[in-house]
């Protein structure tokens, strides 16, 4: 049997912390992010703090990655050596990059599998995160993606948002549409269904009670699982990220790997400033 060597190919909009990104050499699909001067690529030719910063005052959309930065990131994966890649892309119901990466891998020599994580940010990134762990682990592409797969159907992901105006300015609304009590000081926590669309899984007054919802959720989600890895994100909002991790490193003192990162420009664009993400992922 030949040697596999295995690459992990990743989306922008997964949120993979940059450290894990890094050791793990990922690929990385940026998400193009447009502003009216230029687009931009997500992480690479545009930071979360600056996007946050023009984001206050300018207006900005997002497109998937270009079928040219899939094929030259699979190109520049075979150049490396790498025979089989696992691309690990959001919600194909919130973005055309699963699609089209699966298009693209079916003409390129390498075995690539994509995963439809069914979901956003982080809790879509823990599926290249844990593909980068069973790789270290010397586990075969076959098992690698049998584990991901299974794992990946049991993270969750929950997002506060303390203002609906850029999901409903961005069409990425989802089932969240019929929430008009903006104006009433009701903050969504948001969440992805089984088929990877927004819905809001709870609506709360005010950002105090929220983030109890968000801690409440997060110990439901655990529940008695043994194994869990949970990370949380912001978007431009690092003291209350900060706040949360500790709440949450506090009540479930058993968590094996802790993670924390941003938000990224393109996620951002749906979301808007302040926003708190939890993953959790379960092993068990």
């Amino acid at each position: 049997m030949k040697t596999e060597k295995i690459a992990i190919l990743v989306d922008s909009c997964s949120d993979v912390p940059a450290e894990v990104l890094e050791a793990a050499d990922m690929a990385l699909m940026p998400m193009n992010v447009v502003f009216r001067d230029r687009v931009y690529e997500d992480r690479v030719t545009i930071t979360p703090t600056e996007f946050y910063r023009r984001q206050a005052t300018e207006k900005a959309t997002t497109a998937s990655p270009t079928g040219k930065r899939i094929l030259d990131a699979l190109e520049r994966i075979q150049a490396s050596g790498y025979t089989h890649v696992i691309a690990v892309c959001i919600s194909a119901a919130l973005s055309g990059t699963y699609q089209e990466t699966q298009l693209l891998a079916e003409d390129s020599p390498l075995t690539v599998h994509v995963v439809n994580t069914r979901s956003v940010g982080i809790g879509s990134g823990f599926a290249a995160i844990y593909a980068a762990e069973l790789r270290e682990q010397g586990k075969t592409f076959e098992q690698i993606v049998a584990e991901v797969e299974r794992v990946t159907a049991q993270t969750k992901v929950f997002f506060y948002v303390p203002s609906l105006k850029y999901l409903q300015a961005g069409g990425r609304i989802g089932r969240v549409a019929g929430m008009a009590g903006t104006l009433l000081n009701v903050k969504p926590i948001i969440s992805c269904d089984p088929e990877g669309v927004y819905y809001p899984i709870a609506k709360v007054r005010g950002e105090k009670r929220t983030i109890s919802k968000l801690l409440d959720l997060v110990a439901t989600t655990i529940g008695t699982a043994k194994r869990v890895n949970v990370a949380v994100c912001d978007g431009a909002d690092p003291e209350l990220r900060q706040t949360v991790l500790e709440k949450l490193q506090a009540a479930h003192p058993n968590v094996l790997k802790w993670y924390a990162g941003d938000v990224s420009p393109a996620l951002g664009v749906h979301t808007g400033p302040g926003l708190i993400g939890v993953g959790i992922q379960i092993l068990d």
